[in-house]
């Protein structure tokens, strides 16, 4: 069996705590930005309860371009970034 360094270990946490900070800031920019039913419950950490609802700024896509995508318990987001090519 292989074993990390420390090193290895404090990278993969530090990650692990990043992608924690952005996934609860994307969840709280759904729940504030969309018409949820059952908000209070998702305010809570249901998030099974998460649905595809109108955003209420009537755009088709939350804040900072995220675009979100609920299929059953999952929900997937995706970011559209504008392109500049250096000509």
């Amino acid at each position: 069996m292989n074993s990390l360094t420390k090193e290895t270990v404090d990278e993969i946490l530090a990650a692990m705590d990043s992608f924690k900070v952005i996934a609860q800031e994307l969840i709280d920019k759904l729940i504030v930005e969309t018409n949820q039913p059952k908000k209070s419950e998702i305010i809570k950490g249901n998030y099974d309860l998460i649905s595809n609802e109108e955003l209420l700024n009537g755009e088709e896509h939350l804040t900072d371009n995220w675009y979100f995508y609920v299929h059953g318990e999952h929900c997937m987001f995706e970011r559209n970034q504008l392109r500049i090519l250096n000509t």
